[in-house]
């Protein structure tokens, strides 16, 4: 599926009533108790477990208000584990709640090997498993958000800047995330956009990072090698706020016209920072209205039957400066 803009903008109105929403409910919500699951019979669902094991990320507590407040517009209630990016706690976690039982599961595999036998146990009894952010063998939905060509789009965009603006010339940090589908795809899209549009930069560093602490260790160590790094591309936009910060702390100029940092994912300091018209040049995202809506609304949709394929994919939008929701996007996000 190829990215879509006109979508983003065309829901504009909507995602400004929504992120006016979102800051009435409030963007910090701590984890639930585990409670007693409810009903697990098709179109009865009570309750769906959000298993989002990145809890340290910007993005999680904007996700979650969004889930809670679809949750209650319908009905249900949403519960969530404490993974805190750790792999043996989500599988513990996961197991934990196969007891109780719960109508409805939206997980994020950090590993999806070792959630493959969960998976299977929460579906031999009875429980919507939606997989977030990628496939599993054992699943009876997906939640995407079109990886490749997202991750295609921003190394486009940057390859087009580097020809505009430097020549087609440039050095590049790319932060990847090479640990999980949705990571892989868009780490490719990245690459393969960018060597597209702009075959003559060069890429000098190409390393894991998806936090904002990876992403300021590992541009802090790249720009001790290559301080002429002017292009920093991340998988994960919440490391792209990690790079900005070491360039800035580096000496770089906010405002310096020879550099670019583009990540995907919405981060509200890079929106901010975007709007006051610093070097960060692009981020790929996701409403997060929408994102949070289809956690609840996938598995329900499932276990009702209006979800044929089983594959849900939430559209993306190449967020620049000039993008016209960009003051709505801000605002759901939290500013």
């Amino acid at each position: 599926m190829r990215i879509s803009t006109r979508r983003g903008i065309l829901a504009l109105a909507a995602l400004t009533t929504s992120a006016l929403a979102l800051t009435a409910c409030g963007t910090t919500t701590e984890p639930t108790s585990a409670g007693t699951a409810a009903s697990t019979a098709p179109g009865e669902i009570s309750t769906i477990l959000f298993d989002y094991p990145y809890t340290s990320l910007p993005v999680y507590q904007v996700l979650v208000t969004a889930a809670q407040a679809r949750a209650a517009e319908r009905g249900v209630t949403l519960e969530l584990t404490n993974d805190n990016m750790d792999l043996s706690a989500q599988v513990s976690n996961l197991n934990t709640w196969l007891t109780k039982k719960p109508g409805a599961v939206v997980s994020f595999p950090m590993d999806p090997a070792a959630i493959e036998s969960v998976a299977t146990s929460f579906r031999s009894q009875g429980s919507i498993w939606v997989t977030y952010g990628g496939d599993l063998q054992n699943q009876d939905a997906s939640l995407q958000f079109s990886f490749y060509d997202s991750g295609y789009e921003l190394g486009k965009n940057a390859g087009e800047w580097a020809n505009a603006h430097l020549g087609g010339k440039g050095k590049v940090l790319l932060l990847i995330d090479d640990t999980i589908q949705l990571g892989r795809e868009r780490s490719q899209g990245i690459v393969e956009g960018l060597s597209a549009t702009a075959p003559g930069v060069e890429i000098v560093g190409k390393q894991q990072g998806i936090t904002p602490e990876q992403g300021l260790s590992v541009t802090n160590s790249v720009l001790s090698q290559h301080p002429d790094v002017n292009i920093v591309l991340a998988a994960a936009g919440d490391a792209a706020q990690g790079a900005y910060q070491s360039l800035v702390a580096a000496g770089r100029p906010v405002d310096d016209p020879s550099t670019y940092v583009g990540g995907l994912d919405g981060n509200l300091s890079l929106l901010q920072a975007m709007k006051r018209g610093e070097f960060v040049r692009a981020l790929t995202t996701i409403d997060p209205v929408e994102i949070g809506n289809a956690v609840i609304d996938v598995p329900l949709d499932k276990a009702a039957g209006t979800l044929p394929d089983g594959v849900f994919n939430v559209d993306v939008a190449l967020v620049t400066v000039d993008y016209p929701g960009l003051d709505a996007l801000i605002t759901a996000f939290g500013g």
